[in-house]
């Protein structure tokens, strides 16, 4: 083993148990796009407003790109090159006073940086730096306790990630968190997760909790889900939902549309996770 740990040394170092939280990395979008339809149902923001009008700090060079857009990766927006660091910076640091649009709208293209923006945009109007903002619009009413938004890797009731060495053998992943809070931030449990996935929807009215399953535009590989507000949706295999994977960690959230039955799965190493929560929530025949 060359002092290097194997599946054995990993499992005498670390069991995971329920209580141990992950990095979700993208599933954070959801949570986000959850928040911003609560501006949306407070009346103090529009779905087809341009974000412009509501962003402070950091705002977009197209003035048009409204926040259905952003919701939806059809605004164009570009990602920040950094998305993973040691600790989380400035958003204006990262990008600028203003954040390039340089794929047309109306046509998606996956957006950290839209999601970005979101968060910019949740903490304008709110008047809270986006974590605090969210935690009051989403994590707290749901009873997620276990939920944040650190600034770095915590220290306590964390996952240690891992990544294969050169050898074959696994060895830590570097403990970095993604550097753009409200499109990869969030780190939580699995119960967390389900807690989340059973009861986003009781925090909206139900028409935007059905307008964001809405299929709103096709991603352009042959197959892949749609895309609604945040969310991923295969009205054909009856599921919604979202993946996440970064540093050291990968998650998966699935959500039976007919049932509303929850499948996440979590894993202190990036690998294709979703193929494993997809068949928790298999109908069982």
């Amino acid at each position: 083993m060359g002092g290097h740990p194997g599946l054995a040394d990993l499992d005498r170092a670390e069991a995971l148990d329920p209580a141990h939280r992950f990095p979700a990395y993208s599933i954070t979008k959801v949570i986000t796009s959850t928040a911003v339809l609560r501006l949306v149902a407070a009346g103090q923001v529009g779905l087809d407003d341009p974000a412009n009008e509501h962003l402070r700090t950091v705002r977009l060079a197209d003035d048009a790109v409204t926040i259905r857009e952003l919701l939806t990766h059809t605004g164009g927006v570009d990602s920040p090159g950094e998305l993973f660091a040691g600790r989380v910076p400035d958003l204006v640091a990262l990008t600028g006073p203003v954040i390039a649009c340089s794929s047309p709208r109306g046509t998606f293209a996956y957006s950290h940086g839209g999601y970005a923006m979101l968060g910019q945009l949740i903490a304008d109007v709110t008047g809270s730096p986006y974590p605090d903002a969210a935690a009051r619009l989403v994590i707290e009413p749901l009873g997620m306790a276990s939920s944040s938004f650190p600034e770095r890797w915590p220290d306590t009731a964390a996952i240690t990630g891992y990544r294969l060495a050169g050898d074959g053998t696994f060895e830590p992943a570097p403990a970095e968190v993604c550097t753009l809070p409200a499109a990869g931030g969030l780190w939580t449990t699995a119960a967390d997760l389900v807690r989340f996935g059973r009861g986003w929807a009781s925090l909206l009215p139900d028409e935007l909790a059905r307008e964001a399953l809405r299929p709103h535009v096709a991603q352009d590989t042959a197959g892949a889900a749609h895309v609604g507000l945040g969310w991923l949706i295969n009205p054909a295999k009856d599921v919604s939902g979202h993946t996440g994977g970064g540093p050291g960690a990968a998650s998966s959230l699935i959500v039976t549309l007919s049932s509303g039955q929850v499948g996440v799965a979590m894993t202190n190493r990036l690998v294709p996770i979703e193929p494993v929560t997809a068949r928790l929530v298999r109908p069982i025949v």
